[in-house]
C-alpha cells in the first residue's frame, strides 16, 4: 500500500492548486496560459532506495483536476481528484482517502508533505506566483532551471511550441522526473 500511496501521491503532486495570472522572467515568449489544459506522459519517482515509474494523465481545470496513474503496461494505479470538496486519492483495493487539500493528503499518506501548488505552474515552465523564486535561462533565453519553495526544477527538453517536454522536480532525496508526451490546450 505505501507502494502505491507513493505513485499516486507523486500524480497528487500533478493537481495543484493554480491560477492563471502570468508570471516569467525569461527573454523567450512563453506559450500563452490557460486554465484548461490535459497533459499526458510518463512519470518516475525516485525516493530513498524507492524508484516507482509509469504513465500519467493530468486533466487541469481552473477549479478542478483529475490525474489518473497507470503502470508501464496500462494498469490503473491510482486516481487524484481535486474539486471544489477536497482531494480524493483512489488506489485499487484500497478506500478511497479524502482530505481538505492536497498538502494535507500527503503528510497523512507519506508522512511529507509535496510540491502540490507549485508544480501545476512548474510543468509549464513558469513559476507559481506565491512566493519568490530563482530562474536561470538556457541560451534560448527560455527557464533552465528554478528554484522555489525549497524544490529545484530543471528543465531538460523543450517541445516546439516552448512547452517543458522533460523535466526534473528535486529536494532532500525525492527526484520526479517527468516527461510530456502530449499537451492539449482548451
Amino acid at each position: 500500500m505505501r507502494r502505491l500511496a507513493a505513485i499516486a501521491l507523486c500524480a497528487l503532486v500533478l493537481g495543484g492548486c493554480a491560477s492563471v495570472a502570468p508570471v516569467a522572467r525569461v527573454d523567450t515568449p512563453l506559450p500563452a496560459l490557460s486554465p484548461n489544459w490535459t497533459l499526458q506522459g510518463r512519470i518516475g519517482v525516485q525516493s530513498g532506495e524507492q524508484s516507482l515509474s509509469g504513465r500519467i494523465q493530468w486533466q487541469h481545470r481552473a477549479d478542478s483536476d483529475d490525474v489518473l496513474m497507470t503502470s508501464p503496461l496500462g494498469q490503473g494505479v491510482a486516481r487524484i481528484v481535486r474539486d471544489a470538496d477536497g482531494v480524493m486519492l483512489e488506489v485499487p483495493n484500497q478506500p478511497a482517502r479524502r482530505a481538505a487539500d492536497a498538502e494535507t493528503l500527503t503528510r497523512e499518506a507519506l508522512g511529507y508533505v509535496l510540491p502540490v501548488a507549485g508544480l501545476a505552474w512548474w510543468v509549464q515552465g513558469r513559476p507559481a506566483p506565491t512566493g519568490p523564486f530563482e530562474s536561470t535561462p538556457d541560451a534560448s533565453g527560455r527557464v533552465a532551471q528554478l528554484k522555489q519553495d525549497g524544490w529545484v526544477i530543471d528543465y531538460l527538453e523543450y517541445a516546439a511550441d516552448a512547452r517543458p517536454r522533460r523535466m526534473v522536480v528535486a529536494r532532500e532525496g525525492l527526484q520526479i522526473r517527468l516527461v510530456a508526451d502530449s499537451w492539449l490546450i482548451q
